[in-house]
């Protein structure tokens, strides 16, 4: 499933949904941060983020992920955008980053956090940062309380983790982080940053595996998960959540 996955995707811009307007406005939240922040971009894909992260800071950034195919496509468009020098990629697991404590001044992971779960992403990464260090993710959440039952049995298989807005921000704060700020990522960020290239490329993965059960399945699964948004996106989407740790 991960290696049907890994293919459907590979070379998409985008790996989830997302949008350099949505991660420039999550980085101009993060006030303070130094004229050359250290930033580790955790389960960074392709790299989309990365490199607009890139463009708009003066910082180094680690970016990491445990598929080498998805890394080696980020260095090829970090040194066609003439941003190889910034970005470093490494392959490592969000659950054990070999970082040591107090490494960064911004973790950043945008449609990933979900792999390790909300609260213990939070939990496992805060040592990473210096005092009054930045974390910035984007979660899929619910935005209303009572999604129709077809939604909320895709995502209760999908997803069963996935939790409202005001549920995470509580999460966030119990652990000790100061919530900076949220917001939600808007439809686009899904039907054309994410969908788009998803649709385009579904019937020739669906002809190249015609009579295989477990890849007809992925799309069959993809199928649903867009139809469902296009149906029920006002129930639920991305949201980003900034956080901040103590200062002291």
């Amino acid at each position: 499933m991960i290696d049907l996955l890994v293919e459907l995707h590979q070379g998409l811009d985008r790996l989830g949904p997302g949008d350099d307007e949505s991660t420039l406005r999550a980085l101009g939240l993060c006030r303070g941060l130094p004229a050359k922040p250290s930033i580790l971009d955790i389960g960074c894909g392709t790299g989309a983020q990365t490199l607009t992260l890139a463009r708009h800071t003066e910082g180094a950034i680690t970016a990491t992920d445990l598929v080498p195919s998805m890394l080696a496509a980020l260095n090829e468009r970090a040194a066609a955008a003439g941003l190889a020098s910034r970005i470093a990629t490494r392959v490592a697991d969000m659950g054990s980053l070999p970082f040591t404590d107090g490494s960064f001044d911004l973790l950043w992971s945008e449609g990933a956090v979900y792999i390790l779960g909300f609260d213990v992403g939070l939990t496992a990464w805060r040592r990473l940062l210096v005092p009054g260090g930045y974390l910035v993710v984007s979660e899929a959440s619910w935005f209303r309380p009572d999604p129709p039952e077809e939604l909320a049995a895709f995502w209760a298989e999908g997803y069963p983790g996935m939790r409202s807005v005001e549920a995470n921000v509580a999460a966030a704060k119990a652990r000790g982080w100061e919530v900076v700020d949220t917001f939600l990522l808007p439809d686009a960020s899904w039907t054309e940053g994410y969908y788009a290239g998803l649709r385009e490329r579904l019937p020739a993965f669906r002809q190249r595996h015609a009579g295989d059960e477990e890849a007809l399945g992925v799309v069959a699964m993809t199928e649903r998960e867009m139809a469902l948004f296009e149906a029920y996106s006002e129930h639920y989407g991305y949201a980003f959540y900034v956080l901040r740790t103590d200062q002291r």
